[in-house]
């Protein structure tokens, strides 16, 4: 009996190895493929809103020489003196004279002073320089606010005597309220008078007023926001406005101090276009001086498998009841030829889709895919590139 040739043998079963392989190469398709991995999408939420509030501009009524006794942004009561008009001139110079007499504080006021960089201390973050300027201008409104009272009160004899001659006019506050020495040429729009043009940040137009002034008769001398609530518009895509359509309340982040607050939200369509409009009871106060603002939607974000839209199939096949029905799949690759699996698409985007296995699909993690499932059939061999 002859003896069986072992290296032959072996020899043989390395050519037709190399053989079979050599063949795929020329015969298969080079086709990229891509590696799932697990991601999320986080779309982009951000806007640039237009605030909407119940406000007034409240006019001079007289002319001369304007001196504010409180800083922006103070809260008033009804009739309360926020400005004098002096046509002369004369009771400035004197309201000048004692605001730079020093100011003793008391126990109250050091304490309300402590209570401000105590809190200071608590929202204090080394990311941000917002805090520190907001302690700033908190303290520097509160001494002003002091100090206003201080004058008030150490010239009001003279004062009374020159309304009585006619040479200064006190402007009261008309109803309690927010007093601010800015407006712009869109106080008082609503939501049902905005329009497309109100979002041309371009056309905003705003005054500011402050002690010395030169204010005429039909001039404004502050504006009073009179109610706490408030309203953010901004224009949305169709397809946003179709996926928040049954939203009742959305979280809102505001870019200006990283704060979020929780607004009713609905949605309304003006001119052939969508717009979302929030509703809020709170914040008002710190974004008084803001005709715009920018925010972020923080909406819930998809996270599973994360693969390129190109690599999704989409199929029309009968269900059980015989009905048509819309399937997503992807081809795997892992076996050097193509197989398809069903997967459950969850979201996409312009670029990516969210997907999970369906059922017991053996589509895992890290498995490779057909990048371009266009390109490609069930059961075809493959040489990746």
């Amino acid at each position: 009996m002859p003896r069986i040739n072992i290296s032959l043998i072996l020899l043989a079963f390395i050519l037709i190895y190399l053989l079979f392989h050599l063949v795929s190469f020329f015969t298969g398709k080079h086709i990229a493929l891509t590696e799932v991995k697990q991601g999320q999408i986080v779309s982009d939420n951000r806007f640039t809103a237009l605030a909407l509030r119940k406000e007034t501009l409240v006019t001079a009524g007289a002319s001369g020489e304007a001196y504010y006794y409180l800083p922006q942004e103070s809260r008033v009561k009804k009739g309360e003196t926020v400005v004098s008009l002096d046509s002369t001139g004369d009771l400035i110079s004197e309201i000048k004279k004692n605001a730079s007499a020093s100011t003793e504080l008391t126990d109250g006021q050091k304490l309300r002073i402590t209570e401000l960089l105590r809190s200071f201390n608590d929202a204090y973050s080394s990311d941000s320089f917002e805090t520190a300027y907001y302690l700033k201008q908190n303290a520097a409104d509160y001494l002003s606010l002091i100090n206003g009272e201080k004058i008030k009160q150490s010239v009001n004899k003279d004062l009374k005597a020159r309304i009585s001659e006619g040479s200064v006019v006190n402007v009261k506050a008309p109803s309690p309220g927010l007093m601010c020495l800015s407006y712009d040429n869109l106080n008082g729009l609503t939501e049902s008078s905005f329009t497309k043009d109100s979002f041309d940040e371009s056309a905003l137009k705003t005054t500011e007023v402050s002690t010395g002034d030169q204010l005429a008769g039909s001039d404004t001398a502050f504006r009073l926001i009179t109610d706490d609530n408030w309203k953010l518009v901004t224009p949305l895509s169709s397809s946003l406005a179709e996926e928040l359509k049954d939203k009742s309340t959305i979280q809102v982040r505001f870019d200006k101090d990283g704060t979020s607050v929780w607004a009713n939200s609905h949605i309304i369509m003006r001119d052939g276009a969508d717009y979302l409009v929030l509703e809020m009871d709170d914040s008002m106060e710190r974004f008084s001086d803001s005709r715009f603002l920018d925010i972020e939607l923080v909406l819930d974000n998809e996270s599973g498998l994360k693969v390129p839209n190109s690599s999704v199939v989409t199929r029309v096949e009968t269900d059980s009841s015989g009905d048509y029905v819309k399937t997503y799949g992807v081809y795997l690759a892992n076996k050097g030829y193509t197989q398809f699996v069903k997967v459950k698409l969850l979201y996409k985007n312009g670029q990516y889709s969210i997907i999970e296995p369906v059922n017991d699909s053996s589509l895992r993690i890290y498995d490779y895919i057909v990048l371009d499932a266009s390109e490609v059939k069930n059961g075809e061999i493959l040489n990746d590139n």
